[in-house]
């Protein structure tokens, strides 16, 4: 973020101060931590609002204008209403190529223009006046207006229209009724992401109801109520997000999607932000990209396989050349294994290239793409014109199609080092999904390397987490599974630390196949995924199944966990 130098040293540089007069300020500010340095330097008289005013438009590239002199447009004045104008102390007074022009004094809370885009639906640009000259215009343009509605008469009649006062009158409602109950809208749209992302949720969604509306979270997986709110809230935050993601605020009837970088304070991330018409109205739904991505994760030594599955992904990277898959259905975690492959090899001297939709995480040392279907930029021709950019490694964000994976095996065989994802269950069953894309048999196993399987389970709390003994069903599935006889599992209970949901945090587990000459003759031979599994056992290789119920027999997770990967994975 590019430095920015504080007013008060500008006014030092301007000569409107001396250095002696700022310290003896500062030493004020630390008796009145409540007052900025500016406010102090005012009160003590060393200088004017209009000096502050005019480094404050040179260093922002904002426009100073006199107020008392400009002639205020009043349909621009009467965009917001006089409650609204007064309490925030802004007025908007023009507009210039589609913008609403709004005039503010020094410091500008950002808050209050957002909330004023959101109200009005226009982009905003400030401008600064005096506090004093600010409030002389709110005065002098409300002062006559009857709710709000100055410049709205009715030409024939000279008296409001009806249905543009009803308009207005709903609009300063709404205004009043947000700063009665609780935030305004921007305040409280922000508090939402904010909150969402310091409890590590992955998505927010924003679902409006017969009588309320809905802010959910998902975090480790399980969507879980945020809060509830009164359904007049329902359409200024579905205009803030819109705006947010540049999206058409007056479009309801159809589907849209945008993104947006939230950044403030301590809090950083990109939103993938989507709008969805339903019976009450549009739910809008926010993935935090990355947020839930644990930044230690980006190390392959840390991302929780077992030493064994580790010295065999280990010797997977070692090959020069091929095609390394990370299986999964959606929200497995197989991003994060990805990027934690790049991160190590990108130390090396080499060009990576990823080509994603979208770009989750930014990489520092690689060049990333962000495909673009609507302006024709696919995964597949984006990889061919990646192969004409010298790359030694590539990854392509997934192999949605015939075409990209065509591009991508070739790839592998003529010497490059691929990292791609599929939806597959299990390790043996993505063999059986490239031939069903198209690949021959001799490709793929010409081109594979290594297949990483994997899901996401809650751990349990270690904290509150209950020991039980398992009853008939569960000894039988167990039994069934290989694990002999088992007298104790745990399960969740809820506590304080983990918020009442009995589980921590998520941990992958993993399958991964090393392909090593007998499996590419397998391949070839067009052999049933089931006999590569028989395989791939008598080497050692424990399958996601495996590994699953050694975690709940060990206490890492419940059963009801592990069940759902026993009958998900093949």
């Amino acid at each position: 973020m590019p430095y920015k130098m504080n007013i008060e040293e500008l006014l030092v540089e301007h000569r409107y101060l001396t250095r002696s007069q700022l310290e003896r300020a500062m030493y004020f500010k630390e008796q009145e931590p409540g007052k900025t340095a500016e406010q102090i330097l005012m009160d003590l008289g060393y200088v004017t609002e209009d000096a502050v005013m005019e480094c404050a438009a040179t260093r922002d590239n904002l426009q100073v204008t006199d107020l008392d002199s400009y002639k205020i447009d009043l349909k621009a004045a009467d965009m917001v209403s006089p409650a609204f104008a007064g309490h925030n102390r802004i007025i908007p007074i023009d507009f210039e190529e589609g913008r609403l022009v709004v005039a503010a004094s020094y410091p500008i809370d950002m808050d209050v223009i957002d909330e004023t885009a959101t109200l009005t639906g226009m982009e905003v640009k400030v401008v600064l006046g005096t506090s004093a000259a600010v409030g002389r215009a709110i005065d002098r343009t409300y002062e006559n207006t009857a709710g709000g509605n100055t410049g709205l008469m009715n030409p024939a009649s000279g008296t409001p229209g009806a249905g543009i006062m009803d308009t207005r009158n709903r609009q300063m409602e709404l205004v009043l009724k947000e700063r009665v109950e609780g935030a305004p809208v921007v305040r409280m749209v922000n508090a939402i992401i904010e909150n969402a992302y310091n409890r590590n949720a992955s998505d927010i969604h924003v679902e409006p109801g017969n009588h309320e509306l809905v802010i959910r979270m998902r975090i480790n997986g399980d969507l879980i109520v945020h809060t509830t709110l009164e359904m007049e809230y329902h359409r200024p935050m579905i205009t803030r997000l819109k705006l947010m993601a540049g999206m058409d605020i007056a479009e309801k009837r159809l589907p849209q999607d945008g993104k947006y970088h939230y950044e403030r304070a301590d809090v950083s991330t990109d939103l993938r932000i989507s709008t969805l018409p339903s019976v009450f109205g549009e739910k809008v739904v926010l993935r935090l990209l990355g947020n839930d991505r644990d930044n230690s994760l980006m190390d392959v030594s840390r991302l929780g396989m077992t030493e064994t599955q580790r010295g065999i992904f280990e010797r997977i990277l070692k090959v020069p050349h091929g095609i390394v898959l990370v299986t999964g259905p959606t929200g497995s975690g197989k991003t994060t294994t990805l990027y934690a492959v790049l991160s190590r090899i990108i130390k090396k001297k080499i060009n990576v290239v990823t080509v994603e939709d979208p770009v989750e995480k930014v990489i520092e040392g690689m060049t990333q793409v962000q495909v673009n279907p609507k302006s024709g930029l696919t995964f597949a021709t984006a990889l061919r014109s990646i192969l004409r950019q010298d790359p030694d490694v590539i990854m392509v964000g997934e192999m949605r199609d015939e075409e990209t994976v065509s591009i991508g095996v070739r790839a592998a065989i003529t010497g490059h080092l691929v990292f791609s994802t599929l939806h597959t269950n299990d390790c043996a069953s993505t063999i059986n999904r490239l031939r069903n894309m198209g690949v021959a048999p001799y490709m793929v196993a010409a081109a594979l390397s290594g297949i990483v399987a994997q899901r996401l389970v809650k751990v349990l709390c270690p904290l509150c987490r209950r020991e039980y003994e398992p009853d008939e069903r569960e000894r039988g599935l167990l039994e069934g599974l290989g694990a002999g006889k088992v007298d104790k599992l745990w399960k969740a209970s809820g506590c304080p630390c983990c918020n009442g949901t009995g589980y921590s945090r998520r941990k992958a587990v993993y399958e991964l196949m090393e392909v090593d000459e007998e499996v590419k003759f397998m391949i070839t031979d067009n052999v049933l995924p089931k006999e590569i599994r028989t395989y791939q056992k008598k080497r050692g290789f424990r399958s996601l199944k495996e590994n699953v119920v050694q975690m709940a027999i060990q206490g890492e997770t419940s059963m009801e966990e592990a069940e759902k990967i026993i009958y998900s994975a093949e």
